[in-house]
């Protein structure tokens, strides 16, 4: 299983839970019924530009390895914006990794020194069972935690959908949050998460999708359609 798609650039993508309810047909008086699950599963549909001949490679190399829908493949959201990175004292903005390694190349106390790295570390505070919708985070490193923010836990892809008290930002505080779907395997306290770079297991959606539209001109294009392997 390849443990990481190729670093390519994405220029547009569309993350979303599919299969979260289900229609139970209509009451007597005519109106619809749905049933919510918090299992749903994880559908993608991304875009990447190929502009090196290192891109057009990388890319054809890895689909073909995919065989079609046989092998999953490790791949998340690029967004980074919103996620709990560390805030710089002096200028109050976050830290993300293009400015970490930025301002690092500048200053190399910068990526040294504990109140400007990039680094952040995030774990559970308590154990947390399979099919479980609530969980407690402890932070050691790292900025606040808000709804809507993805992180990694194994191989699988989960977002924050509320919180149940306010955050207080304090390193090695636990925060009680709600998140959506639900776990997919149990979890022992300590267990680390990961909220810099979030990914899931994932295989394309159909067998025949992973082309890769080329053209005469400088700049190529990958979709993917693809849906959360289990």
């Amino acid at each position: 299983m390849p443990d990481t798609f190729p670093a390519l650039r994405c220029s547009t993508e569309q993350w979303r839970l599919q299969n979260a309810a289900r229609s139970g047909g209509q009451t007597l008086s005519g109106v619809q019924q749905f049933v919510g699950s918090p299992s749903a599963q994880w559908r993608a549909k991304m875009a990447f530009h190929l502009v090196e001949d290192d891109d057009y490679l990388a890319a054809r190399g890895f689909i073909a390895g995919l065989s079609g829908q046989t092998v999953p493949f490790l791949i998340g959201p690029t967004d980074w914006r919103g996620q709990p990175w560390n805030i710089d004292p002096l200028i109050g903005s976050p830290i993300t990794p293009g400015i970490a390694a930025a301002s690092a190349a500048a200053n190399p106390g910068y990526a040294s020194n504990p109140d400007t790295t990039g680094f952040i570390d995030f774990e559970l505070a308590f154990d947390a069972a399979m099919n479980s919708t609530r969980v407690t985070i402890k932070r050691n490193k790292g900025g606040l935690l808000r709804a809507g923010q993805y992180f990694q836990i194994g191989d699988r892809l989960h977002i924050i959908t509320s919180l149940n008290a306010a955050d207080t930002g304090q390193e090695n505080a636990s925060v009680d949050l709600n998140i959506r779907p639900w776990l997919r395997g149990d979890y022992a306290s300590g267990y680390k998460l990961n909220f810099a770079n979030p990914r899931c297991l994932m295989r394309l959606a159909d067998g025949d999708q992973g082309a890769i539209d080329m053209n005469s001109g400088p700049l190529s294009s990958l979709s993917l359609d693809i849906i959360e392997a289990f």
